[in-house]
């Protein structure tokens, strides 16, 4: 079987790069992150062409903010009023022949903007090959994984095999956005036996990830002329406590939380500011604050002992017993997890390459909302290295990404099954 595949994949070589070339050089950026819309069109209406080539069926999926809200109310996930005006996911299908498990491939075409052009020392379209890599926006992230889990299916086929179960094409758009693209897609009923998330991993099979919350607080204080400081009452100073006593907090959930794969919670103060001048008392201070948070701990355990902060610093100052601090949470992603054991988990294990393994990671993705929304058990599994996504001069080396397609048209005979 191996032997075949291989065969195959050498034979196809050439037509699987400029698969991948040929999305490159599509502009598929998000705007705004996703907000204020996006360019995936012409890079879904590419894939879809190759879909119909090889066989399969092809659907263009429009993201409703019905399903987001849905989302938003039911799971504590989606990102309301995103414009998705020309920014359809596409579905695609592939009956098998029956009686076989099926498996759904899952990734997004939206790439982050390219920043500033003059640092890249070549066109962020480009799609050329040059010493062994695929250059250009998006090549690791992720359309690398996304064309391999395409040209695998093909590869399949190429060898002369014949798979029992039905395979599934997931083009989502929105990743970038927050992952409404997956999200609209299992709140409409999406279902399937097992899936691949086809992300960046350096071909690691990541088992899970970290969830995350957003929290925004806000502090009142009074203004006064600088030189009568003590008669006024600095929101910044009162900021700057609160931000000691967090970090203190995180060293506690440090030493508290274990996980044999993933890092303990981590926060991030990541964006502040307040006051109108050097000469006033600030009146305001808002700061930031990015928090995530391995399997085995909740949102609520992040936010029980946030907010326990909070009313320990607001008992402490009068000031803020009378003015208390405003906490928002705004964006949040659960963490997930698929035990070791699973049998999709050993069936890729046993395919990885040497110096490879099974790990968790740090960064979360749209494996959280097929495994605990759809019920889908998931694995995430890519071509590329974690630095080229979202850098400048990104690429993607072109034997990493050949031998994606081959691992996962191993993992589809394995999990799908062929007609003897």
């Amino acid at each position: 079987m191996k032997e075949r595949l291989q065969a195959a994949l050498e034979k196809n070589r050439a037509k699987y790069v400029q698969m991948l070339q040929e999305l490159v050089r599509r502009d598929t950026r998000v705007i705004g992150h996703g907000i204020e819309g996006g360019n995936e069109l012409q890079g879904q209406e590419y894939l879809a062409e190759q879909i119909v080539a090889l066989g399969g069926v092809a659907e263009f999926k429009e993201v409703r903010e019905d399903l987001i809200q849905e989302g938003i109310k039911r799971f504590g996930e989606g990102n309301p009023g995103h414009n998705y005006t020309n920014r359809p996911n596409l579905l695609g299908t592939f009956r098998g022949t029956g009686g076989g498990r099926s498996l759904v491939f899952n990734g997004h075409v939206d790439t982050m903007p390219y920043g500033e052009r003059n640092l890249w020392s070549f066109d962020p379209f480009s799609g050329n090959e040059v010493d062994g890599v695929i250059q250009g926006l998006g090549a690791t992230d992720m359309k690398g994984g996304l064309v391999a889990a395409l040209a695998a299916i093909d590869l399949v086929r190429s060898a002369g095999f014949k798979l029992k179960g039905d395979v599934f094409y997931q083009s989502v758009v929105d990743e970038e956005g927050g992952g409404n693209g997956t999200l609209a897609l299992v709140m409409d009923g999406f279902k399937a036996d097992a899936a691949v998330v086809c992300e960046f991993t350096d071909l690691n099979v990541q088992i899970g990830h970290v969830g995350w919350v957003f929290y925004k607080f806000s502090l009142l204080g009074r203004a006064i002329h600088s030189g009568r400081k003590w008669e006024g009452e600095s929101a910044i100073e009162y900021a700057i406590k609160l931000i000691a006593r967090l970090y203190e907090l995180e060293h506690k959930w440090l030493m508290q939380y274990k996980h044999p794969l993933m890092p303990p919670p981590t926060l991030n103060v990541g964006q502040i500011y307040g006051g109108e001048a050097g000469s006033t008392v600030p009146a305001n201070c808002e700061f930031k604050v990015c928090i995530h948070y391995c399997p085995g701990v909740t949102k609520g355990d992040i936010e029980r002992d946030v907010l326990g902060v909070v009313r320990s610093l607001e008992a402490a100052e009068p000031w803020l017993r009378e003015n208390p601090i405003q906490v928002e949470c705004y964006q949040e992603g659960q963490p997930y997890e698929i035990p070791a054991a699973h049998p999709l988990v050993q069936l890729a294990a046993a395919l990885l390459p040497e110096g490879k393994q099974v790990v968790g990671s740090p960064i979360g993705n749209d494996g959280r909302l097929l495994h605990n929304i759809a019920g889908i058990p998931a694995i995430v599994w890519g071509p590329g290295k974690a630095e080229q996504a979202h850098s400048i001069d990104e690429f993607i080396a072109v034997e990493d990404y050949l031998q994606a397609v081959y691992l996962y048209a191993n993992l589809l005979i394995s999990w799908c099954g062929i007609e003897e």
